[in-house]
């Protein structure tokens, strides 16, 4: 296979590009969304979400290929287009800077195969890998890269089975950059945290000068959330899974102290987690201006991420501003055409959403 898959696997007509779909798998679903593209003018022609089987798929790993198969066919019904964009779950893709000589630059993707075994644990016959050049080392004047990689059987295995439902995929690409896509404006060159609360894991994301230059996972998310309020035995399923994640109460009307203290533990590790991640990348990353500015803005993405108290946990010790996610930020003429998203639903769907923004970059 080509490892060249985050751009195309093909090259469709660009009409097919009008059209594509965007897909997101994860362990409890399939996300997606396709759009209409009117002279430069987007509007949504199918959103949704197909609930996966327990035990279908597990932070990328495909554990039952027949039940799999069946949600593809599901989806297939609800799509206008044979054609998709898929995101491979953070956990099955690596990210990593590295830089090469000047005089390599006729050809990187030859150079950059001597780096993969350095940074990843994968050897370059397993590999498939994409790059984007970030810049130049100011000592060294080498071209500084950034690389992502991901497991050829991983691509290959979903091909397969995408293609059994009659679904073809054009291209596979990283989770944390389709995110930055979707939230992030085209050419804004900040320094960014995106924390984004998914069903069991929350992914945080480092964007710096513009790039998506590394990722941590945690394994708590909104089920730990939801299981948390509903032991308090104050609030019914139907409210914990709706009202709450719609951010329709403020902090003072919708805890008691007990409900609240149900969560605050969560919301102390993820504001941990947070600081770790900040002081992490700006260790890591001293040679750009991130160095001396400073994170711009957390911003928040995933259902439960308007959960009351969140954003006055997540900045504390961070002087940052905290903000919700735009997921349309990219999308032209948006806000006339998603009177029908709920907000709070709209900020689960930045991974499909980025996938049909990279189209167009």
């Amino acid at each position: 296979m080509n490892a060249n898959f985050f751009k195309k696997l093909f090259y469709p007509p660009a009409y097919l590009a009008l059209s594509v779909a965007g897909i997101e798998i994860s362990n409890e679903s399939i996300k997606y969304i396709e759009f209409f593209n009117k002279k430069g003018v987007f509007t949504i022609k199918n959103f949704g979400e197909i609930a996966l089987s327990q035990n279908t798929v597990k932070d990328g790993e495909i554990l039952n290929k027949d039940a799999l198969m069946r949600a593809f066919f599901e989806l297939k019904k609800d799509i206008s287009s044979d054609f998709v964009k898929v995101s491979i779950p953070e956990e099955k893709t690596y990210i990593f800077d590295t830089q090469i000589p000047e005089e390599a630059r006729g050809n990187i993707r030859e150079a950059l195969e001597f780096k993969i075994e350095e940074n990843v644990p994968l050897k370059l016959d397993e590999s498939s890998f994409e790059y984007e050049i970030i810049g130049r080392d100011v000592s060294s004047k080498n071209i500084l890269l950034n690389v992502s990689v991901v497991p050829k059987r991983v691509v290959a295995l979903y091909t397969e089975i995408f293609n059994k439902a009659g679904i073809y995929p054009i291209s596979f690409e990283v989770e944390s950059k389709m995110i930055a896509d979707s939230v992030i404006s085209k050419n804004d060159r900040g320094n960014y945290i995106i924390v984004n609360i998914k069903e069991d894991s929350t992914l945080l994301i480092a964007v710096v000068d513009g790039y998506v230059r590394t990722t941590s996972l945690i394994q708590v998310g909104e089920r730990v959330m939801r299981e948390n309020l509903l032991k308090t035995g104050l609030f019914s399923d139907e409210i914990v899974s709706g009202k709450f994640f719609e951010n329709d109460f403020s902090f003072e009307t919708t805890y008691t102290k007990e409900s609240y203290s149900s969560l605050v533990n969560i919301f102390s590790i993820l504001k941990d987690e947070v600081e770790k991640f900040n002081q992490y990348i700006i260790n890591k990353f001293p040679n750009t201006k991130l160095s001396e500015t400073k994170i711009d803005k957390i911003i928040l993405c995933g259902r439960s991420s308007t959960l009351p108290g969140l954003v006055k946990h997540v900045n504390q010790n961070i002087k940052a501003e905290v903000v919700f996610a735009d997921v349309w930020t990219n999308i032209l003429d948006h806000k006339k055409s998603i009177s029908n998203v709920k907000f709070h639903e709209s900020l689960a769907f930045a991974t499909p959403i980025g996938l049909i923004v990279s189209t167009y970059k």
